[in-house]
């Protein structure tokens, strides 16, 4: 019976590649993707095999619509078999590894630029959609707060998004530079 063992590691949409050269690394070590997340997965040792494994961001897609199982089916067609789904967005694929490939989910370049962009749209209305709710929050803390603990919640306030619209802002930098070297034009 094959040990379950749990590994901490956070990553970012802007960074997934990152994610997949982790779990490549840990499938040459014997250990295998079982549930995967943003900040900790869950691994199956099995020293026999070894995968190679690759993510992509795809929403909407659900066993009720249908489209879950016809996405996991055009993968598994072209060799890729499902692991998992993390927060309902990112779906984890894995093929038996071969040494000297590296294979890809996105095989042409119209395809890898389009995934990058899906990723930056989202991103960009994350961030529009917090700097609103900022906005709100400032204003309902200004029109019902007074002096010492209107400032009190209102500075700790904006060092959260301070720092939230940071990482966004890097993330959909960060895709705008990976549509560029891809050949496409950002958006």
């Amino acid at each position: 019976m094959a040990r379950t063992e749990k590994r901490r590691h956070a990553w970012m949409s802007w960074d997934y590649e990152k994610e997949e050269r982790w779990l490549n690394e840990l499938s040459a070590q014997g250990l295998h993707l079982t549930k995967g997340g943003a900040f900790s997965s869950e691994f199956e040792r099995d020293e026999t095999v070894r995968y190679t494994y690759g993510l992509d961001y795809q929403g909407g897609l659900t066993k009720k619509n249908g489209k879950l199982d016809e996405y996991i089916e055009l993968y598994r067609e072209l060799g890729w078999e499902y692991v998992c789904t993390t927060s309902g967005i990112w779906h984890f694929f894995r093929r038996p590894w071969e040494p000297g490939e590296t294979p890809k989910l996105y095989t042409d370049r119209e395809s890898l630029v389009e995934h990058y962009k899906k990723i930056q749209r989202v991103m960009t209305a994350v961030l529009l959609a917090n700097v609103v709710i900022l906005l709100a929050n400032s204003t309902n803390i200004f029109i019902r707060l007074d002096g010492g603990l209107r400032w009190g919640i209102t500075v700790p306030l904006l060092a959260i998004y301070a720092i939230l619209f940071a990482l966004l802002g890097y993330g959909i930098a960060k895709m705008n530079r990976k549509i560029k070297e891809t050949g496409g034009h950002n958006t």
